[in-house]
């Protein structure tokens, strides 16, 4: 009986050994799966051209320079598609080949002095991008159209014009949790208001995103806007830190501050909440 009790001891130790092992090994597993799935949503999260779809809200609060402010609410959606420039021509092979487009609608409310004729709440202008997105071994490249519509609610919004023009995004994506590239837009005015101001410039953006462990990311990715018809612009500097916390969902906080143009002295508070799907 004592040999008998011994050996169901030992069987009984060696069966929780083997169970409390797979119970490790299990949990190390499952915590890698999720730290590769949240360091994919931070790549996904910060990559502009990435092939996901993204529906983001990103509150901006502005200290403007002499004691005004500014609240305005960005709605973005980024949707990637297996076509080539227009939605009824297919790509023959999406993997190399594929568009994005992106919709930006703001919201915007503004005062600038207690009876300033700038004072206003309401809808700015909406834009659109069609980017054409090649693949490269290096990374990815892409190439496309923008366009600014007048949709601001009062003229103190928006410009008042139709504008349009090319845009182009290079990125370096090699180094794996890196990406360092450009976007730039150029945009004409090509109707609208006769009564209203001509409008050509340029929004320039260096991207530089790094990814680190846990989803968690930087970015460093300021908006620059460089007005020809008015020889001016405006460099910001910006830093967004954030992180992803699932495969679909991430956020960042990034405070920015304007050091050179009309707007020198402002300082921006951005908080960017960003929901992303697979895409069909």
């Amino acid at each position: 009986m004592k040999r008998e009790t011994l050996f169901c001891l030992k069987k009984s130790g060696a069966t929780r050994a083997m169970i409390l092992a797979v119970f490790v090994f299990s949990s190390i597993g499952a915590r890698g799966q999720q730290e590769s799935e949240t360091s994919k949503a931070a790549e996904n999260a910060t990559n502009p051209l990435a092939f996901v779809t993204k529906l983001q809200f990103q509150p901006n609060y502005t200290f403007i320079d002499g004691g005004s402010d500014q609240l305005s609410l960005i709605s973005r959606i980024s949707q990637p598609t297996k076509t080539v420039g227009l939605p009824f021509i297919k790509s023959k092979d999406p993997s190399k080949i594929y568009t994005i487009y992106r919709l930006e609608v703001p919201v915007v409310s503004q005062t600038l002095g207690p009876s300033s004729p700038l004072n206003a709440t309401g809808l700015s202008d909406m834009a659109l991008l069609d980017v054409l997105v090649f693949s490269q071994p290096w990374g990815l490249l892409g190439a496309g159209g923008g366009f600014i519509f007048p949709t601001a609610s009062s003229e103190v919004l928006g410009t008042g014009k139709l504008n349009a023009g090319p845009v182009a995004v290079l990125l370096y994506t090699k180094v794996p949790k890196l990406q360092v590239g450009i976007l730039a837009q150029q945009y004409f005015s090509i109707a609208g208001s006769s009564d209203r101001a001509d409008q050509n410039f340029m929004l320039f953006q260096p991207v530089f995103n790094k990814v680190f462990n846990n989803g968690y990311f930087m970015q460093f990715s300021p908006i620059m806007k460089f007005d020809w018809e008015n020889n001016t612009y405006n460099i910001p500097i910006s830093i967004a830190f954030g992180r992803a916390f699932a495969k679909n969902l991430s956020m960042f906080i990034a405070p920015e501050y304007v050091v050179s143009g009309p707007a020198q002295g402002n300082f921006t508070i951005r908080l960017n909440i960003n929901t992303m799907f697979a895409s069909m």
